[in-house]
C-alpha cells in the first residue's frame, strides 16, 4: 500500500510554496468519529463513490445515527435510484479494532436488508424528527421530477435485495487491507459492493485544512453457488448462475427454515485454533473460509437428489490454479481424507477436485447429519489450511 508526501500549495506563479502537512485526526483535536460523520454527511461529494461504485451516485445525505437492530449507522445516504449507501466512521487503533467494525457493518447490513420502504421511512423520520415521505423528500431535492412511486418501489426491491453499498471511512486505513476486504467478501450473504476510504487530512499553516479522501480497497460481492450434480457414474461441479442474475424477493419461510437449519454448524470450533467458524449462505449451504484468497470450503444440503457433502471451491480465476497445486499431493491428501471422491471441477477430467459426500438417508437425524458435516469440515479444514497458507505465502 503506497504512502504519501506532503502537499505544495503555490497560490500565484510567482509566489513561494507553501507545504501543508499531514494533519493528525483523533480525540484530542476535536476530529474524531463524530467530526468526521458530520463533515461527510454535510459534504457528501467528499465519498469517492464513482471509484467505489457509480451504480449508488448521487449521494443523497439521509440521516446520521439510524436506528437499527444491530446498532446506529453512523451515516446514511441514498441515491435517486432508491440505493443506500452506509458508513461507518472509525479512526483505527488495532487489528481488533478492524475486525469488529466489519462485523459491525455487516450487521448493519443483514438488519436493514429485513425492512420494508414503510421501515426505512420510519426510522429515518425517527432520526431527523421530519414528518413525511422522509427517504423520497430528500432524493427530490437533487431530482426534482423523481416520481414518488417509482422511488419507493426501487427502494424497496434494494433493500429485499441488500443491495447496499459498504463504507468504512477513517484515517490511516494501511495494515491488513487485503485480510479486511477478504473478511468482507466471505462473510457476505447479501448483494452489496463494500468499500475502505481512507480521509487524509492536510494542515496549511494558518491557510485552513485540506480534506483527500481515498479510496484504498474496494470489492463488488458476487455470488456464485456450485452445486452436486451426479448422472449414471459420473459426477461434478457445476457452477450455477450468479446470485446478481437471479430476481431475489426475500428470505422466504423455507429460507429461513435452512438458514435455522444450519445455524448449529456456524458454531462449530475446529481442531486448528485460526481457523474462523462456519457463515450461513442462501440457499442451503455455508462457507468455511481458507487462508488463500478467493478460495472456502462449501458444505451443502442437496435436497432434489437427497445428498449433503463438502467441497473445496472458490473464484473461478483461483480455483483451477489451486487445484493443480493441490493435486500434486492428491496422494497424501487422500491418505489425510479417505472419503474424498475424485470429483472432476467443470466436467475436466484432467483436473480433479475434493468433496466428499453422503445420502440424507443414512443418517436417522438432522443432528446426526450435523455431527457427520461436522467432523468432515473438521478433517478437511486440517488437511487444507495448512497447504493453502503455504500456498499464500509463496504468492
Amino acid at each position: 500500500m503506497p504512502t504519501y508526501g506532503n502537499i505544495l500549495l503555490r497560490q500565484d506563479e510567482h509566489g513561494a510554496f507553501t507545504t501543508a502537512r499531514r494533519a493528525p485526526m483523533g480525540f484530542t483535536d476535536g476530529r474524531n468519529e463524530a467530526w468526521l460523520r458530520d463533515l461527510l454527511t454535510d459534504n457528501p461529494d467528499l465519498l469517492p463513490i464513482e471509484e467505489v461504485d457509480p451504480s449508488f451516485a448521487p449521494l443523497v445525505p439521509l440521516c446520521t445515527e439510524l436506528s437499527t437492530e444491530a446498532g446506529p449507522v453512523d451515516a446514511v445516504f441514498i441515491s435517486p435510484s432508491g440505493r443506500l449507501t452506509l458508513v461507518e466512521c472509525k479512526l483505527w487503533r488495532n487489528p481488533e479494532a478492524r475486525r469488529k467494525v466489519i462485523a459491525q457493518i455487516l450487521d448493519y447490513a443483514r438488519a436493514v436488508s429485513k425492512w420494508s420502504y414503510a421501515d426505512l421511512q420510519r426510522r429515518v423520520a425517527v432520526a431527523t424528527c421530519l414528518k413525511g415521505n422522509v427517504p423520497f423528500d430528500a432524493a427530490r431535492e437533487l431530482q426534482p421530477d423523481l416520481d414518488e412511486a417509482a422511488f419507493v418501489d426501487a427502494t424497496a426491491r434494494a433493500l429485499r435485495e441488500g443491495r447496499f453499498l459498504l463504507l468504512l471511512a477513517g484515517d490511516g486505513i494501511r495494515e491488513g487491507i487485503t485480510g479486511m476486504a477478504e473478511l468482507i467478501t466471505r462473510n457476505a450473504s447479501l448483494g452489496f459492493s463494500f468499500g475502505l476510504v481512507e480521509v487524509a487530512l492536510y494542515q496549511f499553516g494558518e491557510q485552513g485544512l485540506v480534506v483527500q479522501p481515498r479510496v484504498v480497497a474496494k470489492t463488488e460481492t458476487i455470488e456464485r453457488t456450485f452445486v452436486h450434480l451426479q448422472a449414471g457414474d459420473g459426477v461434478s461441479l457445476q457452477e450455477v448462475a450468479e446470485e446478481a442474475e437471479v430476481e431475489v424477493r426475500g428470505e422466504t419461510p423455507k429460507m429461513a427454515d435452512e438458514r435455522a437449519w444450519w445455524e448449529p454448524l456456524t458454531r462449530i470450533s475446529f481442531d486448528d485454533p485460526e481457523q474462523e467458524a462456519p457463515t450461513y449462505r442462501p440457499r442451503n449451504h455455508i462457507r468455511v473460509s481458507m487462508p488463500y484468497p478467493g478460495i472456502w470450503l462449501t458444505a451443502y444440503r442437496y435436497m432434489t437428489d437427497g445428498i449433503c457433502g463438502i467441497f473445496l471451491t472458490g473464484k473461478k480465476n483461483e480455483l483451477p490454479r489451486v487445484l493443480d497445486t493441490l493435486n500434486e499431493e492428491r496422494d497424501q491428501i487422500l491418505i489425510e481424507l479417505p472419503n474424498v471422491t475424485s470429483e472432476r471441477y467443470q466436467n475436466n477430467s484432467d483436473r480433479l477436485g475434493f468433496a466428499s459426500y453422503a445420502q440424507l438417508d443414512d443418517f436417522a437425524t438432522d443432528d446426526e447429519c450435523r455431527a457427520w458435516l461436522a467432523q468432515q469440515l473438521n478433517k478437511f479444514v486440517n488437511a487444507f489450511r495448512p497447504r493453502l497458507k503455504a500456498m499464500a505465502r509463496q504468492g
